[in-house]
């Protein structure tokens, strides 16, 4: 068992001041040597009457989830999928998609998952990139994708319909509006293209096996979120999902069985497949699946579902605070939120915990760090154990501290450098990018580190401070500048409704800061005002004089992920066409 009381070395890596905050039962308990299903099977078949999940008003107890499953494995192996087989799924949240999950864990076949939203180009090359013979999505998406099959290894494509496990009450409706837009389809059914009601196995299913557990068996394939780069394929074993729930058990949430969760997370990212599906699954929380989010009717779905936890990002609060509806709504029922995937600037922590508060609810602001890498699972605050702008300590199994950048040279307490994660949530290897994998996963002297290309420090708590993206950061004339720390001071304005740092040429200092900044609505008239007070902010502030943004372009909006970051790749881009334009010219 771990040690909570050591004598100080001024290291994070071997203090781990964090373990105070946890109890001597959350660190000594060790995550089974189990596969996804076998752990999710072995927490919950003792409760075979509880919901495991429900979506759009059809409760499916965990007695009917393990029954599905087992026909979804059986239909899997007469089609031919055994394990090791690379089965591309490309799906919004549901009933079926959760089926065929943990169902190819149990052959040993593993889930590729990618975004519905991507085009049929991008598509087609995640489906060659790992030479897929079987391909799970959605039939509102076939018009899009029949013409890409014939260029790829595909022999057998499975057509989920979003509306099978709506009840029928519900599929007459409007509710069949929100994903198939009053279109009729037209799919030429056949021995490759099968409707899924066509192919699940409809008969009693008795002594269905499933693989016994080996050593970093592959799982599924997640997508990195290509903010600062092309998107690479994750690839995530059973140790990474079963120790991301026990850690999650372990954690500040105290989630006891029943717990109603929402999840409004899509499965092709790992804080979707992870976190937000197969965890509350497993700790045999009540969940609600939300299968086609809409951030502009978050305040609905709080107020009709009434959630005892959520995660989501930062971006989707703000409609929350905005909202009329909520006005007079008693918060009261929420007791964890767990914010992720985005900085999350004090100022708005402060208003957002204000709102809480007015609102009945003393749960707080839950914030979380992690990454694709790890399984976005690293990181979670508690009241104990936070700070303004800070996120968080490391959970149980995870540890994680500073070293100095391209190195692995630790740096002590308080001191910025990259952020490191040393964790058993960590990914096998990107997906046939051993160079790439090579320069994430790194060895040092006690085991391979991930390199997480963030800037922050970590202190003497054990409490984590993200800085900014080494790739953010700006050097104007031999002087780092971090971005975030503009956008903390300027976000403070009562004016800005949000604010993006990015860094653009100069002929004297080689690159300078440019602040992009979005008024709130009733102020989109006041830029020059504002500019004048943003720049007098910063004279008055302590930050040093080469922070100091050259140019402002106020926007109505900034551009964001399909997650809801901010897209900083997409603004710099900006920039980048713009001095091309200007070259041309």
């Amino acid at each position: 068992m771990e040690q909570k009381n050591l004598n100080m070395t001024g290291f994070a890596s071997q203090d781990k001041p964090w373990l105070k905050y946890y109890t001597d039962e959350q660190i000594s308990e060790i995550a089974p040597k189990m596969t996804v299903y076998e752990c999710m099977h072995a927490n919950n078949k003792d409760h075979l009457d509880d919901i495991a999940f429900e979506y759009y008003g059809n409760k499916i107890t965990y007695r009917k989830l393990f029954s599905n499953i087992d026909r979804a494995q059986k239909s899997f192996e007469e089609m031919g999928i055994k394990k090791g087989d690379i089965v591309t799924i490309c799906s919004i949240t549901t009933p079926e998609i959760i089926y065929s999950f943990y169902a190819l864990n149990k052959i040993g076949a593993i889930s590729n998952m990618i975004d519905v939203r991507y085009t049929k180009q991008a598509i087609e090359e995640f489906l060659n990139e790992v030479e897929s013979k079987y391909f799970i999505t959605l039939d509102i998406c076939y018009p899009k994708i029949e013409d890409i099959l014939d260029k790829t290894k595909v022999e057998k494509t499975i057509l989920v319909s979003p509306i099978n496990s709506i009840p029928k009450l519900l599929k007459v409706g409007a509710k069949i509006s929100d994903f198939v837009k009053g279109k009729k389809l037209s799919i030429p059914y056949s021995e490759s293209i099968i409707d899924w009601n066509n192919f699940i196995y409809d008969k009693d299913i008795t002594n269905v096996n499933s693989i016994s557990f080996d050593e970093n068996q592959p799982v599924a394939i997640v997508h990195t979120g290509g903010t600062t780069g092309i998107p690479k394929g994750v690839l995530l074993s059973n140790e990474n999902f079963v120790n991301a729930a026990i850690q999650i058990k372990n954690s500040s949430v105290k989630a006891d069985r029943n717990y109603k969760f929402l999840n409004i997370m899509p499965p092709f990212i790992a804080y979707g497949i992870v976190l937000g599906l197969n965890t509350p699954i497993t700790l045999g929380w009540n969940t609600t699946v939300i299968p086609q989010f809409d951030a502009n009717k978050f305040d609905e779905l709080l107020m009709k579902h009434k959630p005892n936890g959520i995660m989501g990002v930062p971006a989707y609060w703000e409609t929350v605070m905005k909202s009329k509806k909520m006005q007079t709504e008693d918060l009261s029922y929420i007791k964890n939120i767990l914010l992720g995937g985005d900085r999350i600037k004090p100022e708005f922590e402060k208003r957002l915990n204000n709102f809480l508060l007015e609102h009945n609810c003393d749960a707080g602001v839950g914030k979380g760090y992690s990454m694709t890498e790890a399984s976005a699972c690293a990181t979670f605050s508690t009241k104990e154990a936070n700070e303004l702008d800070s996120v968080g300590i490391p959970l149980t199994k995870t540890v994680i501290s500073i070293f100095e950048p391209g190195t692995t040279k630790e740096l002590p307490y308080n001191e910025v450098g990259e952020i490191c994660i040393k964790t058993p949530t960590m990914m096998l290897k990107y997906f046939g990018k051993e160079e790439e994998t090579n320069k994430v996963k790194v060895m040092h002297d006690d085991g391979y580190w991930i390199h997480s290309g963030d800037l922050g420090y970590i202190n003497e708590n054990g409490i984590l401070f993200v800085k900014d993206r080494i790739k953010r950061m700006i050097i104007r004339s031999g002087f780092k500048v971090f971005p975030s720390e503009i956008e903390n001071l300027f976000i403070k304005h009562p004016y800005v409704e949000s604010c993006a740092v990015v860094g653009i040429p100069d002929e004297v200092d080689v690159t300078v800061p440019k602040a992009c900044v979005v008024l709130k609505e009733e102020y989109r008239n006041q830029s020059e005002e504002t500019q004048a007070q943003l720049l007098d902010m910063f004279e008055n502030s302590t930050l040093p004089p080469y922070f100091k943004p050259i140019k402002f372009d106020f926007r109505d909006k900034l551009p964001l992920t399909d997650i809801g970051k901010v897209d900083f790749v997409s603004l710099q881009e900006e920039e980048k066409n713009k001095v091309l334009t200007l070259k041309r010219q």
